[in-house]
């Protein structure tokens, strides 16, 4: 009987996970655990079994709580730059580095690394060239990208891009032609600083 019932599973092809063992994850939970938590962990589930899009309530708790790791000023800044092409003196604090430079647009900084790549790639091997223009090209946000996103929510600036950078640590200076950084990294800022000799 147990064999006639194994060949029957083999032939059935391989069986989908049952709701208990989905719910396994939950038994060990305290049970007076925050709903917030719980919301929490059924997101993060939700983000790791990718069987399903997010729902709107779990894209504004993933917008919460990566816009709760922005300054909201810094926001404000980075939102002119792309959005009027603006280019602004600014200092930043990141970890004990000290980084100035001038905040430019994405657009400004793919386009730089487009023009290295094609200077130094483009006769020798054009398959590289093609794969970092397209690489770059798609870091550039969109003319026409809305100031809210499907959440609702304002859109949150990622990376930071910086041209003509020093940046020093430790006494050491270093420079370099264009730089991108985390905005969420930075512990503060000072627009209009430049350098000293």
């Amino acid at each position: 009987m147990s064999s006639e019932s194994g060949q029957e599973a083999s032939k059935k092809g391989p069986q989908q996970p049952q709701p208990a063992a989905a719910h396994a994850n939950n038994a060990n939970a305290s049970p007076t655990s925050s709903s917030s938590s719980d919301g929490e962990r059924e997101l993060n589930e939700a983000l790791e079994s990718g069987f399903r899009p997010l729902t709107r309530m779990e894209r504004r708790q993933l917008w919460l709580r990566e816009y709760g790791e922005q300054d909201v000023a810094l926001q404000m800044w980075i939102q002119l730059v792309e959005q009027h092409d603006l280019e602004i003196e600014m200092m930043l604090q990141m970890h004990g580095l000290l980084i100035f430079g001038v905040m430019v647009s994405t657009a400004h900084y793919a386009q730089f690394y487009i023009d290295l790549n094609e200077e130094t790639h483009r006769e020798h091997d054009p398959d590289t060239a093609d794969a970092l223009r397209k690489y770059y090209t798609a870091l550039v946000p969109p003319p026409d990208q809305p100031e809210y996103g499907p959440e609702g929510l304002p859109i949150v600036y990622h990376y930071i891009h910086m041209r003509d950078v020093t940046i020093l640590s430790g006494g050491h200076k270093f420079k370099v032609p264009y730089w991108r950084g985390k905005a969420s990294r930075v512990d503060a800022f000072v627009v209009g600083a430049t350098v000293g000799d």
